[in-house]
């Protein structure tokens, strides 16, 4: 069995050191931080983000609630989220990705689903360079709260399975 390539978090559930994941939160915000948007990508950029909107709409109708609910909130977020062009610092850039997602309530996971159907019509509408923008993003989606998630775990040596029994057993009174 070979290593892990540098920047790659596995291993078993605790082990993995703290400064690693740090090291591989701050590589992927630098990545994120190296994709600019195009011109074709900035003028396009409400047409690109209300057919995504409506794709998603069409593809997942049983979220409607959910998407409705940050519809409602995204000219808010937009705004916020404009505020992240030029932000060059890792840390500054993670404080405000997590803030917008705390501040608007947004869902990781939805908010991932979204900026991937933004990458596609991106791709349609520019070009397939121009889905990586919204890619990137789909990625920081999924890899902030994740890798925060496991820094706090390890860094409070706590045992990976006490989350998830405790969902569990909360999952269960739901029922």
């Amino acid at each position: 069995m070979s290593s892990p390539e540098p920047n790659t978090i596995v291993g078993t559930p605790g082990s993995a050191d703290v400064k690693e994941i740090v090291r591989y939160i701050a590589h992927i915000i630098a990545s994120a931080l190296d994709v600019k948007a195009s011109d074709c990508l900035l003028k396009n950029y409400g047409t690109i983000t209300l057919n995504a909107m409506q794709q998603v709409l069409k593809l997942f109708p049983e979220l409607s609630t959910e998407l409705n609910a940050l519809a409602s909130k995204f000219t808010a977020i937009q705004e916020a989220s404009r505020k992240l062009v030029g932000i060059k610092d890792p840390g500054q850039y993670a404080d405000a990705v997590l803030t917008i997602f705390t501040t608007y309530n947004v869902d990781p996971g939805i908010y991932g689903i979204f900026a991937a159907i933004q990458a596609m019509e991106a791709a349609k509408i520019c070009s397939d360079s121009d889905a990586k923008f919204f890619l990137v993003r789909t990625l920081l989606a999924s890899s902030l709260p994740n890798n925060l998630y496991r820094l706090l775990l390890d860094y409070l040596s706590l045992d990976h399975n006490f989350p998830i029994n405790l969902l569990k057993a909360l999952l269960e009174t739901t029922q």
